[in-house]
């Protein structure tokens, strides 16, 4: 006859080694758990980013489309005044950086400061008086403060 007890221990897992699968298969999941999360933040800082970088890039394209521009007749678009320019602010943020496109609800401001000054270049017998533009969008995600700075030179048109 068949020893019973032998066939039992041979075909079931103790309780420890039970324990010890459960315990990996815990430490599995929280460390994916923890990679979806960071993958979440970072893609939502891109997505910020993004949409700060377009708000920066919009500024710095109407500082060189905006005409005419010759100081010297004058003709000096509201844009390229030389001065430092904001919208909104840290404590009053107005610029909305990103807008949920399910619900159409702006979920992060932010605030932009431009600042533009005139820079004289000597060319040949002539003097150029370019401006130089500084464009920066600033906000604050999850309490840490962000910013997007673009900068370029405008020289008048003719």
């Amino acid at each position: 006859m068949k020893n019973p007890t032998l066939r039992r221990s041979q075909a079931a897992h103790s309780l420890v080694e039970i324990m010890v699968a459960c315990g990996m298969l815990a430490i599995a999941s929280a460390a994916a758990i923890g990679s979806l999360i960071r993958m979440n933040h970072n893609a939502a800082l891109s997505r910020l980013q993004t949409g700060a970088s377009t708000i920066v890039q919009e500024r710095i394209d109407k500082i060189l489309e905006d005409k005419p521009f010759n100081p010297r007749k004058s003709q000096i678009p509201e844009v390229l005044e030389v001065g430092t320019k904001t919208i909104g602010s840290e404590s009053n943020p107005t610029v909305p950086v990103y807008t949920d496109p399910v619900t159409g609800d702006v979920l992060v401001y932010g605030w932009l400061t431009s600042t533009v000054t005139e820079s004289i270049h000597a060319y040949g017998p002539w003097e150029i008086k370019a401006r130089n533009a500084d464009v920066t969008v600033a906000y604050k995600f999850r309490g840490r403060p962000y910013s997007v700075r673009m900068a370029t030179v405008r020289t008048p048109d003719a």
